[in-house]
């Protein structure tokens, strides 16, 4: 008679039924769900055609970003909770493009109140695309219960600014501010083991240190001041209003305000930052004035830019040729391994670039790059890819958007053009590595390490375990290498002295307006400019290619790992506390620090208006 399995046999089995179950039951849904999420989100909804003398309402909402991030593996997670609010900066700009030769749009209504984070180069974007829009002679109006800074640099290239009784202007400035771990991680007896090189390599300061240095301190606010000079004088081309009296504004903003017994909006229709005072029932009411009425809604007529870009996509002139000018975006972190949310992956872009460079049909490439850096082995694997392009002679673009440094300069720095805006934030030519060891606290909750190795080197890499002199010795020397092989590569691709880039290296953040006379950049520039330079170079007129984005293609496994990333990330932390907290770093900790020499060519230098925090705990406390 056979033996009866044991009880933990039985129970363990029952375990890894259940498990295996479960798992088919996941890849069931998915095989059902999928694609009725992508039939719902891509193509279902009526057809939308343009009123005729209608107005083009022009309304980001959400984080502005360079690529959209909600492809398959997101709209599987917009079936289960609400999907991320973002707009991408190509579409708003290709929208006010259109509009601008369309006789069907009579105006731009800019809508500003759903626009999220932004940052500057970004916004020059933007604004580069209203004013070519205004080039036509059609009106621009801006609306918005009130504006924040960024809003507020969009609204102002308008020609008509209205602003809410209860509304204000409110532009604190940029700040960098962040939280300092030091203290906390000596309590807990987590060490930072830290190895760099340059002056100015101040990513791993808020590991090491419970404040600033003073030299970040004197960079920070050397870079800073460079883009709140640009946002100013932004202000003054555009309207009657000089860039003192920008200053003026914020620097009497709360004596100002008591004076006028706290009406913000009056104070900045007196300031004459706003043309009109005015609840947006008026505001509606004015505009179908202008343009006609839209009875369906119940307002003026009307179409907004997503709608827009749809119902216009058919009547595109077909390009004349089968040339291409080849798209690849890399946007967050640069991490090593596959793209997931929020990174780029070395793989990922590598393979996406010589896919472009083996594409007959592709005469150039442009590269768009929003990133602080990241792996210098991923940074430097889609360098090589960036040489072996040109090298195939395909001329190779980058149009670098709010931040473009440190490793994200990495990418760039091979192509043979760079173009960025003067708020641009690049440079940081600098790396580090970082290693933390959790001996200590290990050996406080009585858990010890000891054993034995053939050699010296056995066991080097254990987190267990101290650093010893012999790894410090290996990794201060792999930076200090990597430093020199960064700075040597900066040298030969922009054709200057290794002396002239040590002066400006050293890990510091440069404008983009600092880049150009630096020689770190060729132009001052945005996306369209550096898209119509890379047909330019491949001897492309307009009208003889198109634009095709390169995107990987996603089997189940990159939607179920694109699926559970973008959902960890969210749960990691309350949207409202994001706001608050210095989430880049933590961010980073958890899903950046996968170099497989630990060496890493990251910049923390997002910059953010000082109302960030405010703005999320106001619409925490609307929601």
């Amino acid at each position: 008679m056979a033996q009866k399995p044991s009880f933990l046999r039985r129970l363990f089995g029952g375990i890894w039924r259940t498990i295996a179950l479960l798992y088919a039951l996941v890849l069931l849904v998915l095989l059902l769900i999928v694609p009725a999420g992508i039939y719902l989100a891509f193509f279902s909804g009526p057809q939308v055609s343009v009123p005729q003398g209608s107005a083009l309402v022009w309304a980001p909402v959400g984080d502005l970003v360079e690529q959209d991030s909600r492809g398959v593996g997101n709209v599987l997670g917009a079936v289960f909770s609400e999907p991320q609010r973002q707009s991408v900066v190509r579409d708003l700009v290709e929208s006010l493009d259109r509009a601008r030769d369309d006789d069907r749009i009579e105006l731009a209504f800019l809508k500003l109140d759903e626009l999220g984070a932004a940052q500057p180069g970004q916004v020059q974007d933007l604004l580069a695309a209203i004013d070519r829009f205004k080039q036509s002679g059609k009106p621009v109006v801006a609306w918005s219960p009130s504006y924040d800074q960024s809003q507020y640099a969009l609204a102002s290239h308008a020609d008509t600014i209205y602003l809410d009784p209860l509304g204000f202007v409110f532009m604190p400035g940029y700040g960098v501010y962040r939280n300092y771990y030091k203290e906390a991680l000596d309590k807990l007896g987590v060490t930072i083991n830290v190895f760099r090189v340059g002056e100015y390599k101040s990513y791993v300061e808020p590991f090491i240190r419970n404040d600033m240095s003073p030299e970040a301190r004197a960079a920070n606010q050397a870079w800073m001041s460079s883009l709140w000079r640009t946002y100013r004088e932004s202000i003054s081309a555009t309207r009657d209003y000089s860039a003192e009296d920008v200053s003026a504004y914020i620097e009497d903003f709360a004596d100002t305000l008591e004076a006028m017994d706290g009406n913000a909006a009056r104070m900045a229709h007196e300031a004459g930052l706003v043309d009109t005072v005015a609840a947006l029932p008026d505001v509606r009411e004015a505009m179908r004035e202008r343009v006609g009425s839209d009875d369906a809604h119940g307002s003026f007529s009307q179409i907004n830019q997503a709608d827009y870009l749809a119902a216009t996509d058919t009547e595109q002139t077909a390009p004349r040729t089968d040339n291409r000018v080849a798209l690849v975006v890399i946007e967050g972190a640069i991490v090593d391994g596959e793209s997931v949310a929020d990174s780029a992956g070395g793989e990922t872009i590598a393979r996406l670039i010589a896919d472009a460079r083996r594409d007959e049909h592709v005469a150039s490439l442009l590269l768009r790059v929003n990133s602080p850096g990241g792996s210098v082995t991923a940074s430097e694997r889609i360098r090589r890819e960036i040489a072996r392009t040109r090298a195939a002679g395909k001329p190779v673009v980058v149009s670098m958007a709010g931040v473009a440094a440190s490793g994200g300069y990495w990418v760039s720095m091979n192509a043979d053009q760079i173009w960025a805006q003067p708020s641009t934030i690049t440079g940081s030519i600098g790396i580090f590595g970082i290693v933390p060891t959790i001996d200590e606290p290990l050996n406080e909750l009585g858990i010890h390490t000891d054993g034995v190795g053939t050699t010296p080197l056995s066991g080097l890499m254990r987190i267990d375990r101290p650093l010893s002199e012999t790894a410090r010795t290996i990794f201060q020397t792999g930076v200090e290498r990597g430093y020199d092989t960064f700075v040597g590569h900066v040298a030969d691709a922009r054709n200057m002295e290794e002396s002239a880039v040590r002066r400006i290296a050293e890990g510091r953040v440069w404008s983009g307006a600092d880049a150009e006379r630096l020689g770190l950049i060729d132009s001052l520039g945005g996306f369209v400019d550096a898209r119509d330079a890379a047909a330019k170079l491949a001897d492309l007129e307009p009208g003889d290619y198109a634009l095709q984005p390169m995107q990987p293609p996603a089997d189940w496994r990159t939607l179920v790992r694109q699926f559970l990333s973008a959902h960890t990330e969210a749960a990691w932390m309350p949207a409202w506390l994001s706001g608050l907290v210095d989430n880049e770093a933590l961010a980073w900790l958890r899903t950046g620090l996968n170099d497989p020499h630990h060496r890493y060519a990251h910049c923390f230098c997002r910059v953010s208006s000082a109302d960030a925090g405010i703005a999320a705990l106001s619409r925490q406390r609307s929601e």
